[in-house]
C-alpha cells in the first residue's frame, strides 16, 4: 500500500488514520458543532431581536447613544470571561473560580499601581496574575487529571483568601489616572472596552471553529477517552484551555478597575454564574463537545439587555430576575426541541 505524504504509518507497513482529520470523532464533532450554532443559538438571537424591539417601542431611552454607552461597557466585561468559559465548557470541563481570578488580578494590579508603577506595568500585573492562576488550574485538571469543578472550588476558595489577605477586606482606590484609562475610552462612540471584547469574539470564534486546537477542544469534550486513544495531545489542550481562561480574567480585571476607579477582591465574583448561564443560554451543552460562539455573545447579550430594558420599564428588580430564569428556561426547552427534530446522521 503506498503512503500519502504525511500520513503515519504503522509497524506493519499500513497507513495508519491521519487522527487530527480522519479521527472517527470527526464527524461527530462537525454534526454537533452545527447543532448547536443552527439551533437554539438563533432562537437566543431572535428572542433578544423582538425584546429589543418591544423595549425601544416602550422606551424612548432605550435606543440611546448614552444608554447603549453604558450599557455596553459592563456587557463586555462579563463577555470576555463568558468566552473563555464557553470553551471550558466546551471542553467537559468548568471553572468556577474566574470571580476569585479577577478579584486577585485587580487587587495584584492596583497594589503594583499605588507603588508608582505605570499603566503598562500595571496592566501586565493584572494579566500576569490571571494567566498564572489559569495555568494553575490547567495544571492540575490537564496533568494531574483531577476533576474540573474539585480543582477550581478550592482554587476559588484560596484565590479569594489570597486576596483578601493582601487587602485585609478593603477596596483599593485612588489609582493614577493611567490606569483609568480605559473606562472612559471611545472610538467613534464606541466603548474601546467593548471593541476589544469583539476582536477577542473574533480570535476566539477563528481558532475554536477553524483551527486545529478547536477540533481537540471538541474532541475531548465529547470523548475525552477516545482523543486520548486518538493521539491528541489532551493534557496539553486542557493546560492551554484554562490559560486562555485566566488571561480573559485578567483582562477582565483591567477593564472593571478602569470603569469602576478601584479594585476589591470581590470584584468579579458576579461574573461566575452570568458566564456560565450565558454559555448555556446560547447553545453550548454543559456536557461538552459542542459550541456556539454566536449563541454565547446572543446569551450573554440577553443578561444585560433585559436587564436594561426591564429597568427602563420601571420592572421590579425581583421580578426582573424571574423574567430572565423565564427567559433561559424557554431557550433552552426551544433549543432542546429543535435537537431533537434535527436527524443525527
Amino acid at each position: 500500500m503506498n503512503a500519502t505524504p504525511g500520513s503515519p504509518m504503522g509497524m506493519s507497513g499500513e497507513v495508519l488514520p491521519d487522527v487530527a482529520t480522519k479521527s472517527p470523532l470527526r464527524g461527530a464533532i462537525e454534526r454537533k458543532q452545527w447543532t448547536a450554532d443552527s439551533g437554539q443559538a438563533w432562537v437566543v438571537v431572535m428572542l433578544l431581536v423582538i425584546f429589543a424591539a418591544y423595549t425601544g417601542y416602550r422606551s424612548q431611552d432605550f435606543w440611546t447613544l448614552r444608554n447603549w454607552q453604558v450599557l455596553v461597557q459592563p456587557l463586555a466585561e462579563a463577555g470576555l470571561v463568558t468566552i473563555g468559559m464557553m470553551v471550558v465548557i466546551a471542553s467537559g470541563g468548568i471553572d468556577l473560580s474566574v470571580g476569585s481570578t479577577i478579584g486577585l488580578a485587580s487587587v495584584t494590579a492596583a497594589l503594583v499601581a499605588r507603588h508608582g508603577h505605570g499603566t503598562v506595568a500595571t496592566d501586565f500585573a493584572a494579566l500576569l496574575t490571571g494567566t498564572a492562576a489559569g495555568s494553575f488550574n490547567g495544571l492540575l485538571i490537564g496533568c494531574l487529571e483531577l476533576p474540573p469543578v474539585l480543582v477550581t472550588l478550592a482554587n476559588m476558595v484560596l484565590f479569594s483568601g489570597i486576596a483578601v489577605t493582601l487587602t485585609a477586606g478593603n477596596s483599593i482606590t485612588g489609582l493614577p489616572n493611567g490606569v483609568l484609562w480605559l473606562g472612559d475610552a471611545t472610538l467613534f462612540g464606541v466603548p474601546a472596552a467593548f471593541i476589544l471584547f469583539t476582536v477577542v469574539v473574533a480570535i476566539t470564534s477563528l481558532l475554536v471553529n477553524k483551527g486545529l486546537w478547536g477540533r481537540y477542544v471538541l474532541a475531548i469534550g465529547c470523548n475525552p477517552v477516545a482523543a486520548r486513544f486518538s493521539a491528541m495531545p489532551v493534557a496539553a489542550t486542557r493546560w492551554s484551555i484554562y490559560t486562555l481562561q485566566g488571561a480573559l480574567c485578567g483582562l477582565t480585571a483591567v477593564v472593571m478597575m478602569a470603569r469602576l476607579a478601584s479594585a476589591r477582591a470581590d470584584m468579579g465574583q458576579a461574573l461566575m454564574l452570568i458566564s456560565i448561564a450565558a454559555v448555556v443560554l446560547g447553545g453550548t451543552p454543559i456536557t461538552g463537545g459542542s459550541v456556539s460562539v454566536l449563541g454565547t455573545v446572543a446569551g450573554v447579550c440577553t443578561f444585560y439587555v433585559v436587564q436594561n430594558g426591564l429597568t427602563l420599564l420601571g420592572v421590579s428588580p425581583f421580578l426582573q430576575t424571574a423574567l430572565v430564569s423565564a427567559l433561559l428556561l424557554v431557550a433552552a426547552t426551544i433549543g432542546a426541541m429543535l435537537r431533537h427534530k434535527r436527524p443525527e446522521g
